[in-house]
Formats: C-alpha cells, structure tokens, sequence
C-alpha cells in the first residue's frame, strides 16, 4: 500500500531522527492513558531541535510515522526470510528499526506479564479477604455467644485465627518477593537492550 503524502513528505534524516527519539524515550512502554502524551513530548523535543525542520509536528503525527515505518520493516523482513542465499544492504534506518521492533516486542510481552499477574493477583486478594472476613464475623459471632453464657474465648480459638492471619500474611510476602524477583529481570534485560543500542550507535558511528 502506498504511503500518504503527509507520510512521503519526511525526508530520510528526520525519519532517521524520529527513530532515535523513538528508542531514547520508548514512548511505547508508558501504561495506557499516559502513552499519547510520551509521544507529544517526543514531538516537541524534536520540534525543538534545530536540524529537524518540521516544527509542528504532534504526537500524534510521530506515532503514526513510526508504526508506517515498522510496518514496512516488518514486511521487508518478511519478505527477505522467504528469500535464501541473498544479502541485502542495510541503512542506518533499517539498523534503527530492527532495534525498535525488538524492543517493542519486549515491551508487549513485559504489559502482557503485568497484565497476567495482575489478573491472577485480584482472585488470590478478594479470597484472602474474604477469608479473614468470614472468620472475623465468626469470631466475633462466638465471642458474643460466649459472653452471653460469661465463657471467655478459649485460648485454641485465638490462636487457631492468629495462626491463619500470619499465614495469609507470608503467603502475600512470598508473592511480592516473587514479583520484585520477576521485576528486576525485566530491568536486567532492558539494561541489556539498551546497551546493544549504544553499541549499535558506535558501530554507526565508525562506519559513516
């Protein structure tokens, strides 16, 4: 499909520009609501740099520049898997967006983890809660019953409920410390991304 002339209308440097504002800010990695106004602070800091000429460029204009231009890439690679035995040439832009495409990829399975345990956290949540409401109300209820008869609690039934609470309380520390754990691999392996993006740039650098 052809692109559009507002699309034609960028000349190879600034999408060259976009794309490294692109992978600096990951303006695909905010939480949903906040991702427009990422990509209108990417566009104003483009707009405000003196070699990028098109000054009134909106957020919403750079998202869809670059998903255009990932789409294409994404079909070229497609297109050069099915091929065997050919070399093809590539550009700057095309370095640009198979780093982009990657961690784009990286960003999506990262929403859909959180996503997974957040949905399997609300569950786990609502039955702990409800199971210490359920034995509160108990509780309570035998504790009337027996003042009624001028019976104190038994010892055995205090501890029996503290018992329970300590162990809801360790199976929520558990499932944090497993979260925290999962948490600072994704760190690591965005670490990790971000610097074979900076070797990707020296290698750029040392070749032009």
């Amino acid at each position: 499909m052809a692109e559009s002339t507002k699309r034609r209308n960028f000349p190879e440097e600034e999408n060259v520009m976009l794309l490294k504002q692109a992978l600096a800010d990951e303006p695909f990695r905010h939480e949903h609501g906040k991702v427009m106004d990422a990509w209108n602070a990417l566009a104003a800091t483009l707009a405000a740099c003196p070699d990028f000429l098109r000054k009134n460029l909106s957020g919403k204009t750079a998202q869809n520049r670059v998903n255009a231009l990932l789409a294409t890439a994404q079909k070229k690679n497609s297109e050069s898997a099915r091929l065997s035995g050919v070399t093809e040439s590539h550009t700057e832009k095309d370095f640009l967006l198979d780093e982009l495409l990657s961690k784009l990829e990286d960003s999506n399975i990262e929403k859909a983890n959180k996503k997974k345990i957040k949905a399997e956290k609300a569950p786990a949540q609502e039955s702990a809660g409800e199971a210490i409401r359920r034995l509160a109300v108990e509780r309570l209820k035998r504790k009337r019953e027996d003042e009624r008869d001028e019976v104190r609690d038994s010892p055995s039934k205090g501890n029996k409920f503290a018992k329970l609470v300590d162990l809801l309380r360790e199976q929520k520390k558990q499932e944090m410390a497993a979260r925290q754990k999962q948490w600072e691999q994704e760190r690591l392996d965005r670490q990790a991304t971000e610097t074979r993006f900076m070797q990707l740039l020296e290698m750029l650098a040392k070749r032009s």
